[in-house]
């Protein structure tokens, strides 16, 4: 089964509650590489085994690389938003566990039915959450988590070449 990553935006928080914009509004996962067009791509079927510093294809990698690509892709419209979901799915259904590989980090385990398609949460101040149950905004990433996003982010604003 292949792999599929997206980010959609944020229409508001209340709470922790966070409410997808509606109709969805995708943000880009891949830059288009034809020439004549214009439209951008807004779903990714693979993640780069290295970017920057994170390496490798654990789970907890692709999602802290598929969130530095959706920010990276996607900083001038992030700074005017309510904010990014970053999701990720094999086939049909969810990353089983994506989720979990995150959340383990600090010994909570939020796999819940249903929500283990959102992975994070992105701020417009580019600050990196947990998606909690009910799709609710969690804690912040741990610093050493969110200092490899932002290695990322920074490397592939950097000329990276996919």
């Amino acid at each position: 089964m292949t792999e599929r990553w997206d980010c959609i935006f944020v229409d508001r928080i209340e709470g922790r509650r966070i409410y997808l914009t509606k109709p969805q509004k995708y943000g880009c996962m891949y830059e288009n590489v034809k020439r004549d067009s214009s439209e951008e791509i807004k779903v990714r079927k693979t993640i780069p085994k290295e970017c920057g510093i994170i390496k490798g294809l654990s789970n907890e990698n692709k999602v802290l690389c598929a969130t530095a690509i959706a920010v990276a892709y996607n900083r001038n419209k992030l700074k005017s938003s309510n904010g990014l979901i970053v999701r990720g799915f094999k086939g049909r259904t969810p990353f089983p566990g994506l989720q979990t590989a995150l959340i383990e980090t600090q010994g909570m385990n939020l796999r819940k039915k249903g929500t283990t398609g959102w992975l994070t949460y992105i701020s417009p101040n580019e600050e990196f959450y947990y998606i909690r149950d009910a799709k609710s905004r969690g804690e912040k990433l741990l610093p050493e988590l969110a200092e490899k996003i932002n290695s990322c982010i920074e490397y592939i604003m950097n000329g990276w070449k996919e």
